[in-house]
């Protein structure tokens, strides 16, 4: 394992693998950015969907105790579809803005140290 580690890194130091980290990282790129806003529909549509039930049950709910019950869930499904969908928004950002172009490149005397 270590001789397979050398030789990539080998290569990747005299300029071979730049082109194939570009390649990864605009792959990345582009399934996150199909991934993710499909996830953030499917996120969506549950909890509409969880929210029309969890506002069915409110309205049906014939005692005080039931009805607090059935409003403090409709609070938390707020707040879970509104983290979850700020997180989900911030990933996007950070994945067009390039943030995460530095877990693809190479540094070579970083990768020696690595190595031994």
């Amino acid at each position: 394992m270590e001789g397979l580690l050398l030789r990539a890194s080998l290569l990747l130091a005299e300029g071979a693998g730049a082109d194939a980290l570009e390649t990864a990282y605009e792959q990345f790129k582009t399934v996150v950015g199909t991934i993710l806003p499909i996830v953030i529909a499917v996120v969506l549509l549950l909890g509409m969907f969880f929210g029309i039930s969890l506002g069915i049950k409110f309205a049906k709910a014939e005692d005080a105790e039931a009805r607090d019950k059935a409003k403090g869930q409709l609070i938390n499904l707020a707040i879970g579809i509104g983290v979850a969908a700020v997180i989900m928004i911030v990933a996007h950002v950070l994945v067009q803005n390039n943030v995460f172009r530095g877990l693809f490149n190479f540094d070579s005397a970083s990768s020696f140290k690595l190595l031994g």
